[in-house]
């Protein structure tokens, strides 16, 4: 056997021991690692219900029948330091309590961050639409109309919630069945048209004097119109009180 090779084995197996050695002892003295601990970090669901106890205490719960408010979720590999304060919250510029909103949240600590969440709101009421088709002109009736609980978010303005509001109103346009019947599809009836005959009534502290005129203009209740008194021929104006009778005290 060659001396030489077995001291060189030798002392390859020694260096080896010697170097695991080192590494073991190190191993054992070195400090832990100190990775952010999840009892560091503020919770996303913390964040979320922040932000839905913010919008919940702002929308006024007497005008709907039921709210519903779903959160948004934010990026999971967003990491967030546990904030010690309780966290502002705004809406974000531009968001409405209603629809599709951003909440707006921060942190003021020594360490401060922000962050903003969506959420989407669906604000549900009774509203007012037709319950059959309806010609223009049609003058409305409580059995033309029916209640119906929808999303106002999405109507967003100008629509009725209660039918005595429409009734006796005046359709500007066609509506087929089931619309909703909004502000401007509606006006007060005409109750003088143009040319016909009226009763005009001069009313004054103890007396009132009834005369014939002719109507120069449609109007309907509380529309000053002009009228012509028919046996002075002088023109006049006065204010439309009913069908067929024009105030001018």
């Amino acid at each position: 056997m060659n001396t030489g090779s077995a001291k060189l084995r030798a002392y390859a197996v020694y260096s080896l021991f010697l170097i695991n050695l080192t590494l073991t002892s190190h191993s054992l003295h070195a400090e832990p690692l100190s990775p952010q601990s999840t009892q560091s970090l503020h919770s996303h669901q913390k964040i979320a219900d922040t932000a839905r106890q913010f919008l919940d205490a702002n929308i006024e719960k007497s005008q709907f029948s039921r709210i519903h408010i779903k959160m948004g979720q934010l990026d999971p590999r967003l990491k967030l330091t546990n904030c010690p304060l309780p966290l502002t919250t705004t809406l974000a510029p531009g968001s409405r309590f209603a629809g599709k909103t951003t909440v707006h949240l921060r942190c003021n600590s020594t360490r401060p961050w922000t962050v903003y969440m969506s959420a989407q709101i669906k604000l549900y009421g009774k509203v007012i639409q037709t319950g059959a088709p309806l010609t223009k002109g049609h003058i409305l009736r409580k059995s033309d109309l029916i209640s119906t609980e929808e999303d106002l978010s999405l109507i967003k303005f100008g629509y009725f919630t209660k039918m005595e509001h429409l009734i006796g109103k005046q359709l500007k346009r066609r509506l087929p069945q089931n619309k909703i019947i909004k502000a401007s599809y509606t006006k007060a009836p005409t109750l003088v048209k143009r040319g016909e005959l009226v009763t005009i009534i001069a009313e004054n502290t103890g007396y009132s004097v009834k005369m014939t005129g002719t109507a120069l203009n449609n109007g309907a209740r509380g529309d000053r119109i002009r009228v012509k008194n028919i046996s002075s021929k002088r023109i006049i104006e006065g204010t439309i009180k009913s069908a067929g009778i024009v105030s001018i005290n």
